[in-house]
């Protein structure tokens, strides 16, 4: 098969689709040597995929003109059609929900898969800004009678797809997202690299664009209600850039010296440096509303670190009985699963069985999630619509 991939709406900085991208990528180059891949990049990224193997080939574009959104949109529309006609691809993979509407009448050999990641669009639209939730609501209902096949990455997704759009193709292939096997080898962050982002004490942590579907105030809620003594000893670490509607966060934070003396905001991290970051700390907390999977949990469990999550949409499922769970809307309950993982990682440190099994058990779940089962799940469902 000859398989385009749209990657042009991928950011530079690999946050979400981003990095589902690289981990997609990753997998398919080290399971498939027989089909061909054409990868449509912006030429001021190509070097930013990890592409190496000598069937998958990257195809510029101007980045110059497609990083103003509104043009990329055009670009995608009117120009991709026909530069996949001429590539003469079995199969083009729309990674973000939006498709070529129109190659289906000048291509009818090219079969198009799209990714509905969750249907966050419909369920919580308020938590999005207006314009953009409806511009995806349209993409979304009209990608879904379009596209030969719809791929998504969890059961919970899976089952919430039909509810708000009409698939051509019921058939909805599940691809479960993996976890990059450097967290379960990542060394715990230096001293040097502590004092960077100004951390003095041990710490939860917390790793995510800052939006509103992530509940970061209910996590700050919860982290004010645990004992003075624990946040004495604990500080709070937010890791994560600026998304939207970011305001209440900040303002809780800000609200009161329990908060505001012990909380710290770090902004973007790299990688290597969050990886690290993640391994030192305590406990990862990841409390969102929703998720079509979730990864900073398989992420926090590949750490050997004991994780906190919610136990809504696809987080429960990915968590299975490997973390402390909460309901987003409670912060008490966020506070005692917050204090079951401390307790939790001081046993860890004295060794404990039980902490030790629930270690184990965690890490193996995470192993499950993996980059190359992603991969083959993905070829799969290529293959179903030939």
């Amino acid at each position: 098969m000859r398989i385009a991939i749209d990657l042009t709406a991928t950011p530079k900085s690999k946050t979400g689709i981003g990095r589902y991208m690289l981990g997609l990528l990753k997998g398919l180059q080290e399971t498939d040597k027989e089909n061909e891949y054409y990868l449509f990049a912006q030429d001021d990224d190509l070097d930013g995929f990890g592409v190496y193997a000598p069937n998958f080939h990257m195809v510029p574009v101007k980045s110059s003109i497609l990083r103003k959104t509104y043009i990329r949109i055009l670009w995608e529309q009117i120009v991709f059609p026909w530069r996949v006609r001429k590539l003469k691809a079995d199969v083009l993979h729309c990674p973000n929900y939006t498709m070529p509407y129109f190659l289906k009448f000048i291509s009818s050999r090219t079969k198009v898969v799209t990714v509905f990641h969750d249907m966050t669009y419909f369920i919580y639209p308020q938590y999005l800004v207006g314009w953009k939730c409806k511009m995806f609501q349209w993409y979304i209902k009209r990608s879904a009678r379009r596209a030969d096949k719809i791929i998504t990455i969890s059961e919970n997704s899976r089952e919430d797809i039909p509810n708000y759009c009409k698939p051509r193709n019921k058939d909805i292939a599940v691809t479960y997202m993996g976890v990059k096997d450097e967290f379960f080898s990542s060394k715990p962050a230096s001293q040097e690299l502590l004092e960077k982002y100004g951390i003095n004490k041990k710490y939860i942590i917390y790793v995510g664009t800052l939006e509103p579907r992530k509940n970061v105030p209910g996590l700050l809620r919860g982290y004010k209600l645990l004992p003075d003594e624990i946040r004495d000893e604990y500080k709070l670490v937010i890791v994560g850039k600026k998304g939207w509607l970011y305001d209440e966060i900040f303002d809780t934070a800000n609200s009161e010296p329990k908060l505001r003396d012990n909380v710290i905001f770090t902004g973007f991290v790299e990688d290597d440096d969050m990886r690290s970051l993640m391994r030192s700390s305590s406990s990862v907390a990841y409390l969102s509303y929703y998720e079509g999977f979730g990864i900073p949990v398989i992420e926090g469990m590949a750490s050997g670190v004991p994780t906190v999550t919610t136990n809504v949409s696809s987080l429960k499922e990915v968590a299975g009985d490997c973390c402390f769970t909460c309901s987003p809307d409670k912060d008490e309950e966020i506070a005692d699963a917050l204090m079951k993982a401390i307790n939790d990682s001081k046993k860890l440190e004295q060794n404990d069985s039980e902490a030790v099994d629930l270690r184990d058990r965690a890490l193996d779940r995470a192993n499950f999630f993996s980059w190359e089962n992603c991969a083959k799940a993905t070829l799969e469902a290529y293959k179903s619509i030939k």
